[in-house]
């Protein structure tokens, strides 16, 4: 769903009840395809900047290793 500036400014409490309750967000866009912003629950967020932190820690790369190395154990047996 997308949203003009306008409209979200009038219907912000309505905005975001609704990507809490149907756990989706929404794009306000100003016009041109690449200016404008994105509303998401702060549960999405946090998944997000976790999903981040976890990429950019390496830590991700680490667990598909891992994850890898304990498969290629059980082949082995």
């Amino acid at each position: 769903m997308s949203v003009n500036p306008t409209n979200a400014k009038q219907n912000l409490y309505q905005l975001i009840k609704q990507v809490n309750e149907d756990d989706t967000s929404i794009e306000i866009t100003a016009g041109k395809s690449d200016v404008g912003a994105v509303l998401v629950s702060k549960r999405e967020w946090d998944a997000i900047q976790e999903t981040l932190y976890l990429h950019n820690a390496g830590v991700l790369e680490r667990i598909k290793r891992f994850e890898t190395e304990e498969t290629e154990d059980l082949s082995d047996e």
